[in-house]
């Protein structure tokens, strides 16, 4: 059977194949979301642990570190936006997938060809969405990774010039 230039086979080939590679692009999506996530909690996790030991550290080193010195203000104020925007980075965004309901009502009376293109397309679109998101989360890493710079920077001034 002869491809007619109307038939989109003809002009899309490749849509099979484009279909089973979208298949997995959603778990690589999930799987680098999770990532980020992952990298949140780990800066939130040691952004306590070294803001907890800095008191420690300080008596340490040096026992007569002033606690009411003005040089812990930053370093708690440092920290305190540390978590906010790590909690903010972490409960920003989400993976977007096709709804099933939206499949249901749109695409399914579809032939299977027609339908497989459809879902070529959106899961592009899905993925621009994702990769922002994931973009997003990681720009909201660096500034955590920055504060935690700072409130370390500001502990070792308050430790060494009080």
């Amino acid at each position: 059977m002869e491809k007619r230039p109307e038939d989109n086979g003809f002009q899309y080939p490749s849509v099979n194949l484009s279909y089973e590679f979208v298949k997995s692009s959603y778990d690589v999506m999930e799987k680098r979301f999770e990532s980020a996530n992952s990298r949140i909690q780990n800066l939130l996790t040691w952004a306590v642990g070294i803001t907890t030991a800095i008191p420690l550290f300080a008596t340490a080193v040096k026992s007569s570190s002033n606690i009411k010195s003005i040089w812990i203000l930053p370093v708690l104020l440092f920290f305190l936006a540390l978590v906010i925007v790590g909690i903010f980075a972490y409960r920003t965004g989400g993976v977007i997938l096709i709804h099933p309901k939206i499949i249901y009502e749109d695409y399914i009376q579809y032939p299977e060809w027609e339908f497989k293109k459809q879902l070529v397309y959106w899961a592009g679109q899905n993925f621009d969405t994702n990769q922002k998101c994931i973009d997003l989360k990681s720009r909201y890493i660096d500034i955590m990774t920055f504060l935690l710079g700072l409130e370390m920077v500001f502990a070792l001034v308050w430790v060494f010039v009080t």
